[in-house]
């Protein structure tokens, strides 16, 4: 299965790609890309579940159950 359905190019500095390759080898990762979109999938979805709370907390507020 192929990590990317299409491909984009992210600009990392060099301190920063030698330290996460260093990283992906440790933990058993094939790449440096592997890692990275496992880390970004992960962090994304954190986000959107804080967002998600975020909104449903202001609806019910909203709604007057909860101040």
């Amino acid at each position: 299965m192929p990590f990317f359905a299409s491909q984009h190019k992210l600009k990392i500095d060099k301190a920063l790609y030698d330290r996460l390759s260093e990283a992906a080898a440790r933990a058993g990762y094939s790449s440096v890309d592997e890692l990275v979109q496992h880390v970004l999938e992960r962090e994304v979805a954190d986000l959107e579940e804080k967002l998600d709370q975020q909104q449903a907390e202001q609806q019910l507020r909203g709604l007057g159950y909860i101040e």
